[in-house]
């Protein structure tokens, strides 16, 4: 399939690129908005390519999108980053050719973090306004809730954590809670589309299954898969079988 491939900056900020691709169609595409991992600390909006080409392939538009680093950019920076796109996507909905009713924030690890939140947390914490929340999330290898935080259950995240927090939990208690989409879980949660390894070294799986359980419990869609033997989402070896059940989840919605 024919695509249009663009490098655009959000509400015209030149520190806020996207690259984004939309298949030749005259109508709309569910927008899947690409949030790549990195720790909160690196990475970068091409970590997510392969999977805009794909995309693109099965008939959506894709956003790969960047947003400011810790530590230099501590929280609540790069969430504010990816409300600001899901934003800016569906206010610019019929140039970008995308449906702004199938806006689908996804990512994995740092990444599915920032997804969650994009979906839940009902405050642009860039504006102080009312967020536009992304219509659906594919969270994989994400954490949940950063409240009271186990430093035994996380010890290798906790790190990345704390520059991501710029501080401790002790030093910044109330951040820290701001910071957990566990704690925006309501009726009015988007569905949700939830992988995690049940080896995962770096964000524990309860973390995940927190998340599905306080979904349900709200009344909340939730299609959750506990990969049997996988550890975190960059050692994934099923990544065919998440392809699929996401192309089947944005289908759905």
């Amino acid at each position: 399939m024919t695509a249009v491939r663009e490098q655009l900056a959000c509400d015209g900020r030149p520190d806020l690129v996207f690259d984004f691709v939309r298949p030749e169609s005259a109508t709309p595409a569910p927008l899947l908005v690409f949030i790549h991992g990195g720790g909160w600390i690196s990475g970068d909006r091409t970590m997510y390519a392969d999977e805009a080409v794909w995309a693109a392939q099965l008939g959506f538009a894709s956003a790969c999108v960047s947003y400011r680093l810790a530590p230099l950019h501590p929280f609540p920076a790069a969430v504010a980053d990816v409300q600001a796109f899901v934003r800016h996507a569906r206010r610019h909905h019929a140039e970008l050719g995308v449906d702004p009713t199938k806006i689908v924030a996804m990512g994995n690890s740092a990444g599915g973090h920032l997804a969650a939140m994009a979906g839940l947390c009902p405050t642009d914490l860039g504006t102080g306004e009312p967020a536009e929340r992304a219509d659906a999330v594919v969270c994989i290898s994400g954490i949940s809730d950063l409240r009271e935080p186990d430093t035994r259950s996380l010890p290798i995240a906790m790190s990345f954590v704390e520059q991501f927090m710029g501080g401790s939990y002790g030093e910044l208690s109330e951040q820290f809670a701001k910071a957990s989409p566990l704690a925006y879980v309501d009726s009015q949660a988007p569905p949700f589309l939830v992988y995690h390894g049940d080896d995962d070294e770096i964000v524990p799986v309860e973390q995940s299954r927190a998340l599905a359980a306080a979904l349900r419990e709200a009344g909340a869609a939730v299609d959750y898969h506990e990969m049997t033997g996988e550890g975190h989402s960059y050692t994934f070896t099923a990544w065919e079988e998440i392809r699929r059940g996401c192309a089947a989840f944005v289908r759905g919605l």
